[in-house]
């Protein structure tokens, strides 16, 4: 049976590691403002440096169930080391969102032909498609069927110099979302991403990532609380990644910008605005 003394040293030992804990992620991601460089060094001491403090500042005061005790604060304080790491990549996320609600006529399509001259971009061997985002070297565009009554599109990373296809993907209807930032292709197709390397035109090479994308939506805040169908539809703009590489870089919750495609409309991420492609 733990004492009176055992259990204000576990509980000392506890609020300390607990600290630690919150003064160092605050420093991480308010002061040093998440830097991708220093994500490992704070996440050992996070997870495995400040439960050890707190675990040994409470058995280290106590003459009995050292071991017990030692074990039991370091694994509380490990327990909240991971929970503060949900809510901050996870959970919090979800209610980061920004999204514009499509104007009807998003779904009327006009006669005539697609796209329209303001978002076309002629790619040799395809023929006239949709300009999605660019960067100085490289171009995103996707090739849409509008005849076709889910609106298949073939989406293509092409280098500006020469139009070389560096990367391209099929998808079954046209809702695409599309940013270039830092050397990193975001694309969604609605709600399922895709993350590729500008210059190799290969899939990042990541082994676990995070994101809040909610893509095409009938609700504006498509979070697990909201359900509720207002008969509108909306389309995400933004989104909060985390990636972590197997070559030891990190992306710690990087707000990405998207350009997208819904139905028959384009959506500029940054301002918002919809209208014909």
């Amino acid at each position: 049976m733990v004492n009176h003394s055992e259990y204000s040293s576990s509980l000392f030992g506890t609020v300390f590691g607990s600290i630690l804990i919150l003064v160092s992620g605050m420093a991480y991601l308010n002061l040093l403002h998440k830097p991708s460089s220093l994500f490992y060094p704070f996440a050992v001491f996070i997870f495995i440096v400040s439960p050890l403090i707190g675990a040994t500042i409470a058995s280290f005061k106590v003459n009995m169930h050292k071991m017990w005790i030692f074990f039991s604060v370091g694994g509380t304080v490990f327990s909240l080391s991971a929970i503060l790491f949900i809510l901050i990549y996870a959970i919090y996320p979800q209610f980061e969102r920004t999204s514009v609600q499509l104007p009807i006529f998003c779904q009327n399509f006009r006669s005539g032909e697609y796209p329209s001259t303001s978002f076309a971009y002629e790619l040799p061997g395809v023929g006239a498609t949709t300009l999605l985002v660019s960067d100085s070297q490289m171009v995103v565009v996707a090739a849409i069927d509008f005849n076709a009554p889910s609106y298949p599109s073939t989406v293509y990373l092409v280098r500006k110099s020469d139009n070389y296809i560096a990367w391209s993907m099929k998808f079954e209807n046209n809702i695409i979302s599309a940013a270039i930032d830092n050397g990193t292709l975001f694309i969604y197709n609605n709600k399922l991403g895709y993350w590729i390397d500008i210059q190799s035109g290969l899939p990042e090479d990541n082994f676990f990532t995070i994101d809040n994308y909610g893509g095409l939506s009938s609700v504006d805040r498509p979070v697990f609380l909201s359900n509720i169908s207002t008969g509108r539809w909306y389309m995400e703009t933004s989104a909060i990644i985390s990636m972590w590489s197997k070559d030891g870089s990190v992306v710690s919750r990087r707000r990405v910008i998207f350009n997208s495609i819904a139905f028959n409309c384009f959506i500029i991420g940054i301002t918002g605005n919809a209208t014909h492609i």
